[in-house]
C-alpha cells in the first residue's frame, strides 16, 4: 500500500494546541504527531478540519482515509479500524493561584467537589461525577477562554480543562496566577481512526508511530508547542 497510496486523507475539529490553522496550514501537536509517524514511511498527509459531526460525516461518507483525536468506542469499533494510542489526554482541574483549595486524591471526589463551585464548558461531557452536578455547583459558560476569565474573576472557586489546551490558552491570553490543582485528572485515551479496509495503513501508521517515539520525536513535538507530555 505505501508503494500505491503517496498520501493520506484526515479530518479533525479544531482543537489547538492539537490542531488548529495558521494562515493556510494545519499544524498543532496531534498533526504533527501523525504527519511524522506517515513520513516514516514516505507518506503525506492532507488534513482537514471541520466541527466534529462534520468529520464523522466525511469518514461514513467514505470521503477521507481517517480521523483522528477520537476515543475508541464499541460502536466506533464496529465502523472503524484504530490505531494505537495516539495520546492520552489529562483533563484536570484548575484555581486561582493561592487559593485554598485543596483535593486529596484519596478522598471521595463528589464530597470535596460539593465544597466549591465549579465552571465547566457547555454540552461537553466530562465523567459522571462532574456531569451529575447541577446549578449551584456548578455553572456553565460557552468556551475555554471564558472558562479561564471566570475562574481570575471568581465567579467560581474551580475550573475544569484538558491540561494542554489550558496550558495553549494561558500563554496565547497572557494570563498569570492561574495553577493546577492536584489530586483530581480523568484520562482518555485518544487515537486514529480508518476506513475499515486500510488494515495495512494502519499497521504502517503504527509502525511509524513506534519509530518516532524511539527517535524522541514525540516527546519533541510537545516542546516545540510548549508542552510536556
Amino acid at each position: 500500500m505505501n508503494q500505491r497510496i503517496k498520501t493520506v486523507k484526515l479530518v479533525a475539529d479544531p482543537y489547538p494546541p492539537y490542531q488548529y490553522k495558521e494562515g493556510n496550514n494545519v499544524k498543532g501537536v496531534d498533526h504533527d504527531i501523525i504527519t511524522a509517524a506517515f513520513r516514516e514511511h514516505k507518506i503525506k498527509t492532507k488534513t482537514q478540519l471541520f466541527p466534529w459531526e462534520v468529520c464523522i460525516e466525511h469518514m461514513e461518507m467514505k470521503k477521507v482515509d481517517g480521523i483522528f483525536q477520537i476515543t475508541l468506542t464499541p460502536e466506533r469499533e464496529k465502523a472503524f479500524l484504530f490505531s494505537k494510542p495516539l495520546r492520552t489526554a489529562k483533563t484536570v482541574l484548575f484555581r486561582k493561584a493561592k487559593a485554598s483549595v485543596r483535593f486529596n486524591k484519596d478522598d471521595e471526589i463528589l464530597t470535596q467537589l460539593k465544597r466549591y463551585k465549579l465552571g465547566v464548558l457547555t454540552g461537553y461531557s466530562y465523567d459522571p461525577i462532574i456531569d451529575g452536578l447541577r446549578e449551584p455547583a456548578k455553572t456553565e459558560v460557552k468556551s475555554q477562554e471564558m472558562l479561564l476569565e471566570g475562574l481570575l474573576r471568581g465567579k467560581y472557586d474551580l475550573a475544569i480543562m484538558d491540561l494542554g489546551i489550558a496550558a495553549y490558552l494561558i500563554e496565547k491570553m497572557h494570563m498569570g496566577g492561574i495553577e493546577r490543582v492536584e489530586g483530581y485528572e480523568i484520562t482518555r485515551k485518544l487515537h486514529v481512526a480508518f476506513q475499515k479496509h486500510l488494515y495495512e495503513l494502519v499497521n504502517l501508521f503504527n509502525a511509524g508511530l513506534d519509530k518516532v517515539k524511539e527517535k524522541g520525536l514525540y516527546n519533541k513535538i510537545f516542546r516545540n508547542h510548549g508542552l510536556d507530555y
